[in-house]
Parts: C-alpha cells; structure tokens; sequence
C-alpha cells in the first residue's frame, strides 16, 4: 500500500508538473460601439472583438504612440449604420495597415504606461489614463481619426467617439493543452493501476495474501 500511495504520487507530480506551463490561450471577447451623436450626426457602430490575453501588451510604455495588437485578435466584427457613407459590416479581414502612424498599422493600442484590468471597462480606464484604441478598416470601413474615435468612410464620412469597450463575460480560465490532457489521463491510470494491486494484495480472512488467481 505504501509502495502504491508513493506511485500514485510520483505520478500525480507529473502531471501538474507538465501541466503547469502548458496553458492554452486566455481569450476574452468584448463589446465595441460608437456613436457621432456627440459631434453632430448620426453614425454609429457597435461590434465584438476577441483577444488573446496572454499576448496582449499590457501596459505599453508610458508616453509612447502605442502598438499594433492585430496579431493579438482572433475575431472582429464592427458594424456602421446611420452614417452618410461608409455603412456596412466589416471584420478582421478588412483590417489594413493604412493609419497615419509610421510605420502605418491596422490596429492602436495604447495605455499610455497603465495596466489596464482587461476584466473591466477598458474604456473607461483607457481614458482615465489618455491612452487610445482604434481601428483601421480599408475604406469604406472607418478608420481611426483621432484618440478612441472612428471616422466612417476611409476618413471622408462621420466621426463616432467610443461609448463602449467592455467584457462581454468573466475572463476565462486557462485550459489545459491536449498534451496535458494525456499527461492527466495517465496519471489516473496509474492511480487506478495502484489501487488494483493493493487490493490484490490485501490480506484475506485466513491471513494469507489474495492472488488474482485460483491454485490448485
């Protein structure tokens, strides 16, 4: 029993062993929109993004422009409607690197040296510390025109301030790799394996040790 309980053990440290650093992406989406209404006209957009919170750069430096996190999106969808041009939907693909920042990018994102609580409003704490998000959509999607605003149309339509950048659920949590997964399984086998043996050697009512099998 005691040589059992050392295997299962050694097995079970294993496995969380292997398992510790084999972590799959966090990913948490998050509710976008804008609205023109506080600068005199109708447009608005509203969408989701999906990002890769174990590659995001968080924070990015104090006092710089901000970096691309394109690589870090794993879905995007804006939708802009009541514009004067530039309506429709338009999604990861449409992204282009077309913004006036040198070199140009597809995305902005700066938090201007705050760590931001992804968990959050990022909004409200992306202002709160001067910092931008913006897209740039190849035109007649919008692009970003100044901090946290979108202008519809490739620059030449409405602008839209940010009203929104919210979690649409808790942050979830790891999840194991597949590889992990294995490691898992086999350290539960190994438990299962050691409890069989111990109970095939488990003394019987004469005293004497049980064996799988009947002796003439």
């Amino acid at each position: 029993m005691r040589r059992a309980v050392s295997i299962a053990c050694a097995v079970m440290s294993l496995v969380i062993g292997a398992g510790s650093p084999a972590l799959a992406d966090v990913l948490q989406t998050y509710n976008l929109s804008w609205s023109g209404s506080f600068l005199g006209n109708s447009a608005s957009a509203s969408g989701t993004m999906t990002l890769d919170l174990t590659t995001l750069m968080n924070p990015t430096p104090l006092g710089g422009v901000g970096v691309d996190i394109s690589s870090d999106i794993t879905s995007l969808t804006v939708t802009v409607t009541g514009a004067s041009a530039g309506n429709g939907s338009y999604t990861l693909t449409d992204l282009c690197g077309c913004s006036e920042l040198v070199p140009p990018t597809r995305t902005l994102w700066n938090t201007n040296g705050a760590t931001v609580n992804m968990n959050g409003d990022v909004l409200a704490q992306l202002t709160a510390a001067d910092g931008d998000f913006n897209l740039f959509f190849t035109a007649p999607g919008p692009q970003g025109s100044q901090e946290l605003t979108l202008t519809t149309n490739g620059l030449s339509g409405d602008p839209m301030e940010m009203t929104k950048f919210a979690p649409t659920v808790g942050r979830r949590a790891p999840v194991p790799e597949p590889a992990t997964w294995v490691m898992m399984g086999l350290g539960f086998a190994g438990l299962a394996f050691a409890g069989l043996r111990a109970r095939r050697r488990s003394p019987s009512k004469d005293g004497r040790l049980s064996t799988p099998y009947a002796t003439a």
